[in-house]
């Protein structure tokens, strides 16, 4: 009897002990707080993406390549290397010159900018990729030179020049042209320019290539606005005053960087005149004339007339 008690007492014992097990084999403990994962941050734009891109210069990058063919049948790559400068402007630092895959020369924009007189700050200024770097052959050599966009202003477009050198197999620098543009036909690089009170003056140089290949000035045109001839009937229909300019003999100008004036160092040559006159019954004759100086004094050497 006792035992049997005993049995009783044990089996009612059993299910509230085995009760707590059952839910721990269901239901796994909640694990610790070291377990528990870090869910990620929500992302934030970085710096770069909350400004935006036009106000952040970028890092220096190829933003041009040209071709440049050479006399001797090679092909040079020319790759303008540079940076967005500002949301408005893009600047050149260097261009790379390739023969091929080998790197033969890397060209310093520097080399312009200081010929200049400006401060050194390494890159030019540019509005544009496109127009940050040209390729001509400037002094008719067949062989391709390449210009640099110099920096925007209200006049014609600067540019600062290198040209090929075959002697050393490297580009040289070699001036600073305005507008230029090279003319085959006749052999002559032109550079246009406005001058003048008011830009009242348009200003054309003309050069040709020495026996190395360095431009010399040939003559200047001048179309003045302001002129006024000694009659007071200047036709400003048609402008203006027209002039050539010719250097004096034996000088050999260059482009800028080298300094001269067109009043200073040059000698006027002639002058194409657009006038008119009364003819004393209310109508007006309209002439052309022309006149050459010698020694510095005018001649009238014609006299057109013409229908506007």
């Amino acid at each position: 009897m006792r035992r049997l008690l005993i049995l009783l007492l044990a089996l009612l014992m059993l299910p509230a002990c085995a009760a707590p097990a059952e839910v721990a084999e269901e239901e796994p403990p909640a694990p610790s707080l070291q377990e528990v994962p870090e869910q990620p941050a929500p992302a934030e734009a970085s710096p770069e993406e909350e400004v935006p891109v036009e106000e952040v210069p970028s890092e220096d990058h190829v933003l041009l390549t040209l071709d440049a063919p050479l006399a001797d049948g090679r092909t040079l790559r020319l790759e303008a290397v540079g940076k967005r400068l500002d949301e408005y402007s893009v600047g050149v630092r260097e261009v790379r010159v390739y023969d091929g895959d080998a790197l033969i020369q890397t060209v310093q924009a520097r080399e312009g900018i200081v010929s200049e007189g400006f401060e050194d700050g390494g890159y030019t200024d540019c509005w544009s990729t496109e127009d940050c770097m040209d390729a001509l052959d400037l002094n008719f050599d067949g062989d391709t030179d390449f210009g640099l966009f110099a920096g925007r202003c209200n006049n014609m477009i600067p540019y600062y020049y290198w040209t090929w050198d075959r002697e050393a197999g490297q580009y040289q620098f070699a001036c600073i042209l305005q507008g230029a543009e090279a003319h085959p036909e006749s052999g002559e690089t032109t550079a246009e320019y406005k001058s003048g009170s008011a830009g009242s003056q348009w200003v054309t140089e003309y050069y040709r290539p020495d026996g190395n290949g360095s431009l010399y000035l040939h003559r200047v045109e001048r179309l003045v606005r302001n002129f006024q001839p000694d009659s007071g009937y200047l036709d400003i229909e048609r402008e203006g005053a027209r002039e050539v300019w010719l250097p004096r003999e034996g000088d050999f100008l260059r482009p800028r960087p080298a300094e001269w004036s067109i009043e200073a160092d040059l000698v006027l040559a002639s002058r194409e005149v657009p006038v008119y006159e009364g003819n004393g019954d209310g109508t007006v004759s309209y002439f052309t004339e022309l006149w050459e100086f010698w020694d510095g004094e005018p001649q009238l050497v014609e006299r057109k007339e013409y229908i506007p």
